[in-house]
């Protein structure tokens, strides 16, 4: 009797251990991130600005794995329109050629904190270093390679979503890398 009361308060500590998430804001002090792309006219507009959020946030419940070990992490809510854009980017993926309309667009500018003409970089980008991608689902990152292969892309290539919609745009800076999430946001 002893033993499967120690076992059933080993399992309950467990899951609850592991059911804890930092209610930690990462954020980096010294940058601001926007999320821009055809849907806000490519710039570092007020609508795109990132904010800085805890992994226990529950709008990435989700994702909230692959933000494990996350230095800081930024979300913004947008809307993807289904409306034409004027353009569009053709990528081969899993094997199958698709044209996507240019408004389904995503890119992460990082800027020094409070000016935002004051840009790092825009991700992805050679100057950002390799985006991984967490949300495959619905996000299309092109592969980190200077010259696009079999048309996958390159490594200036916009991301893009695979559909038009409520999203919110995660990033995340890790120690040595970096991360995009597009999350959709639940019908109310």
């Amino acid at each position: 009797m002893k033993k499967l009361l120690l076992l059933a308060l080993g399992l309950i500590l467990s899951i609850g251990l592991t059911g804890c998430v930092s209610d930690e804001v990462l954020v980096n002090a010294d940058k601001d991130y926007y999320a821009t792309g055809q849907f806000n006219g490519w710039d570092t507009v007020a609508s795109g600005k990132m904010t800085a959020i805890a992994r226990s946030d529950e709008r990435i419940e989700s994702i909230v794995k692959e933000t494990k070990g996350a230095t800081a992490l930024y979300l913004v809510e947008v809307t993807l329109p289904a409306e034409d854009a004027g353009w569009t980017v053709t990528y081969k993926i899993d094997g199958t050629v698709t044209e996507f309309n240019g408004n389904l667009t995503v890119k992460i500018i990082r800027t020094t904190k409070d000016d935002s003409d004051a840009r790092d970089w825009w991700a992805q980008s050679p100057e950002s270093g390799k985006i991984e991608n967490l949300t495959p689902d619905t996000l299309y990152i092109p592969p980190f390679v200077e010259e696009n292969v079999d048309q996958a892309g390159g490594w200036n290539d916009n991301p893009i979503a695979l559909e038009a919609g409520d999203y919110y745009i995660v990033f995340a800076e890790f120690e040595d890398s970096r991360g995009l999430a597009l999350v959709p946001v639940p019908e109310a």
